[in-house]
């Protein structure tokens, strides 16, 4: 359990860096959006990164072990369906903002798409 606890710390406080530099960049170049979609879309990739690490602490259970790839795989192809559900509520709910919105949500992703897979191959790939 305290693995799960230290991903979900570590995820915290990338994602809690990462919005604090977003803010920066939105004090620098005022023109950018930064609003509770933006806000959301950090909630969304938090909790998609929290059951990541759920994932990979059912996966290396003592009573079933399962390869890193396999794991892997499960973890990004359930995170990518919820981006895409939530690519979906913005277009559909926020019309009029979706551009700016998706935009900067697929550049959030895609940063911690980078982060999560760096720090996954170091800390759970046996070596």
């Amino acid at each position: 359990m305290k693995t799960i606890l230290k991903d979900n710390l570590v995820y915290l406080f990338f994602f809690t860096g990462l919005a604090l530099i977003h803010y920066g960049i939105l004090q620098t170049y005022p023109d950018i959006y930064f609003g509770n979609e933006i806000i959301l879309s950090y909630a969304v990739l938090f909790i998609l990164n929290s059951v990541g690490a759920t994932i990979f602490y059912l996966g290396n259970n003592e009573n079933n072990k399962i390869d890193f790839a396999q794991l892997y795989l499960l973890f990004t192809t359930i995170q990518m369906l919820g981006c895409f559900a939530f690519a979906a509520y913005i277009k559909i709910g926020f019309d009029e903002i979706a551009k700016p919105v998706l935009i900067q949500f697929v550049v959030l992703f895609f940063i911690s798409l980078v982060f999560q897979t760096v720090y996954l191959v170091k800390t759970k790939v046996k070596k």
